[in-house]
């Protein structure tokens, strides 16, 4: 047998041999179903986001002829891209995506009257949102034709699963081709299609030797990042407290941002997205008094041309730590850029599952919240940086006293897994918009419009050649320090709710009395401790405790856990006193004995993996983590168990998002074995 080619720079079409994956007919419909890719796996169990998109009709095309012209237009498209045609199923046991012989048909949409065709495209998204997505067996892109008297849109609905922001522009390219050729017009310039790879193809690289190469490459960046990353900002807010009105959307608009940017550029020799990035994380870590954050960075995984010839989503989040530098914008951009650049290739390509249990390894191990509540998204520019910053001569200067009015407006939603969520856009060649998506529990409105206009503020003051600080900055905008508790400290760079770590304990059974304090000695960082009073003959021990910690930690109620436990026995006297002694350990559970590598309850878990027994234990998910299973085969294995009459909590300790807790929390309220879910089914 031939080598395999050796360069594990990206898939070459060379190298998509071997197992062509499940292959059947039904119906006549000749379909093939291969594995996920790694980024349609985030999208799948992370994500969870929608694509909506709506474009009017040519003028030629408003007529009693339309709908069969835009069938003819949407037919070609998808015959071209074999995503738009793709469904993901179960198949034994794993997801996997099946390309199908045609896509689903054009729906046709009589808007009502007054009705707009955004109003009619927001209405089907929020349908398609409760009925189908997330749902296996269903397309993952759907198009339909909305009508109003002589007018007429086309408009998709796509799962993030299939379309992110950057293969959308090659549809609506697409679509502007196919229309112009129907139309009789001259279309603009075309793309060059001799390069394009469908996803099947890149799955399939991505399961060979070179792809499972990379895949090992990324997971030592991932390590490497959770053995150093600091504590989550925010800590996780409770859905239900809060739910209506709670979410909502901020954006300011950005006139001649394509000479600003370019200015930002020229002074500083740094890509915009990362000096926008460091002004985010900047002012946010101003705000709460923090040495340093993490924010969850999108670049479309475009960074090679592999992936950029990739006909399908390729954006994955990349946790990055953004370190303030003296006060110093540029420095903290630079230390930003150098990051992505070095790590962001192979970084950015991890297996989620890899992320997942690292994250979970990780936090056990430090016994800190490593997920994190921000996120960043940039789109470049349409026209591409090197025309962005050739024609930027000519655009007028930098106003340090321009202000950009701040529109902002609560959506419907009844969950949001990130508490700030900035993304940069364009409207046009010239124009761009920063919106941040936010919780007002974390970030109110008010708050977001200053953080917006900081933005917008440091950015001006860099393309002048200035390098501004967050808090002169802060002062301007009236950004205002997060407002604290009395019983939260600040330690370790940062604040810590002493309250949710005595609140969590004193839960617990036999716990009488809880003391959480920082100690401070000589030559040394302060130190967390928790000295806990326990009932007379309790037998709780320090990783009893730091257990029970470890269970909020997984979900964001706690952000840190003690560095030193000391448990007493109530009030005695004589030599019972003498035989409850104080009991004084470290943070990690130890003392004379370590802990065994496996506890009674995982093995339990390993016992049930290899001979299908029924297991009733309330923390699965870490179980399943800790005996060693795969997983990539915990759906099969939670169905195992639904089989036998348990409801298994789904991925909500195992990946900290909101949304994988709301499906699995569904899935407890529904438990049938025919509903399929993103989180175990």
């Amino acid at each position: 047998m031939a080598p395999e080619p050796t360069s594990a720079a990206g898939p070459r079409r060379a190298e998509l041999t071997g197992a062509r994956g499940d292959e059947s007919r039904r119906g006549g419909d000749h379909s093939t179903a291969v594995p996920l890719t790694r980024a349609q796996r985030f999208q799948w169990f992370v994500e969870k986001g929608l694509v909506e998109a709506v474009r009017p009709l040519p003028e030629p095309l408003r007529d009693s002829t339309a709908e069969g012209s835009v069938r003819r237009v949407v037919r070609s498209l998808v015959e071209r891209h074999e995503i738009l045609r793709t469904s993901v199923e179960q198949v034994d046991g794993e997801l996997r995506q099946r390309v199908h012989g045609a896509g689903p048909a054009l729906a046709v949409v009589d808007l009502a009257p007054e009705e707009g065709a955004a109003q009619a495209l927001s209405r089907l998204a929020g349908e398609y949102r409760r009925k189908r997505q997330g749902l296996v067996g269903d397309f993952l892109v759907r198009f339909y034709l909305l009508r109003s008297g002589d007018r007429g849109w086309l408009a998709m609905l796509a799962d993030n699963v299939a379309v992110d922001a950057n293969y959308h522009t090659v549809i609506d390219g697409e679509l502007t081709e196919l229309f112009a050729a129907r139309t009789g017009q001259v279309p603009g310039a075309t793309r060059q299609r001799g390069t394009d790879m469908q996803p099947v193809e890149l799955a399939r690289w991505e399961a060979g030797r070179n792809g499972q190469a990379e895949r090992t490459d990324a997971l030592r960046y991932l390590r490497g990042h959770f053995a150093t990353a600091p504590a989550r900002l925010h800590a996780a807010q409770h859905v239900g407290e809060r739910p209506a009105g709670r979410y909502y959307r901020c954006t300011l608009g950005l006139d001649h941002a394509d000479g600003l940017l370019a200015r930002v550029m020229s002074s500083t020799d740094l890509v915009p997205s990362a000096v926008i990035l460091a002004a985010f994380a900047q002012l946010l870590c101003w705000r709460s008094e923090s040495d340093a954050c993490v924010v969850n960075v999108s670049l479309d995984n475009r960074h090679s041309p592999e992936l950029r010839s990739v006909l399908g989503a390729t954006a994955q989040r990349t946790p990055v730590t953004c370190v303030p530098r003296d006060g110093s914008l540029i420095a903290t951009a630079a230390g930003i850029q150098e990051t992505l650049s070095q790590g962001y290739p192979a970084y950015g390509r991890y297996e989620p599952f890899d992320l997942f249990q690292e994250r979970v390894r990780a936090q056990h191990r430090r016994g800190v919240c490593l997920t994190t509540d921000l996120a960043f998204n940039f789109v470049p520019p349409p026209q591409g940086w090197g025309a962005l910053f050739s024609a930027a001569g000519g655009g007028p200067g930098p106003s340090p006293d321009m202000r950009t009015e701040v529109r902002c407006a609560t959506t419907d939603e009844t969950s949001y897994v990130y508490g700030a969520s900035l993304t940069v856009r364009w409207s046009d060649s010239g124009s761009a918009e920063l919106s941040v998506h936010g919780d007002t529990e974390v970030l109110p409105p008010t708050q977001c419009a200053a953080l917006l206009r900081g933005i917008e503020a440091m950015l001006r003051s860099t393309a002048m050649g200035l390098d501004p600080a967050p808090d002169e900055v802060a002062g301007e905008v009236a950004l205002g320090r997060r407002e604290r508790l009395p019983h939260e400290t600040r330690a370790g760079g940062r604040w810590i709710d002493l309250g949710a770590i005595r609140d969590r304990l004193l839960g617990m059974s036999d716990v009488r009395a809880v003391d959480v304090e920082t100690v401070s000695r000589p030559a040394e960082t302060a130190r967390l401790m928790a000295r806990v009073v326990v009932a007379e003959g309790s037998e709780l021990t320090e990783f009893d405790l730091r257990e029970a910690l470890l269970e909020a930690v997984d979900v964001g109620e706690v952000l840190v856990t003690p560095d030193w436990y000391e448990i007493v026995g109530e009030a005695r006297t004589g030599a019972d006193r003498v035989e409850d002694a104080t009991r004084r350990r470290g943070g990690d559970g130890h003392a004379t004995e370590r802990r065994p590598v496996r506890t009674s309850a995982e093995e339990a878990v390993r016992r049930a993996l290899e001979k299908s027994q029924q297991v009733r234990d309330p923390d699965l998910d870490l179980c399943y983590v800790r005996a060693g299973g795969r997983l990539e085969r915990y759906p099969a294995f939670a169905d195992r168990l639904v089989e036998r009459g348990y409801v298994p909590p789904g991925f909500a300790l195992l990946s900290g998002m909101t949304t994988l807790r709301s499906v699995a929390r569904n899935l407890v309220e529904t438990p049938s074995p025919a509903r399929n879910s993103r989180a175990l089914r």
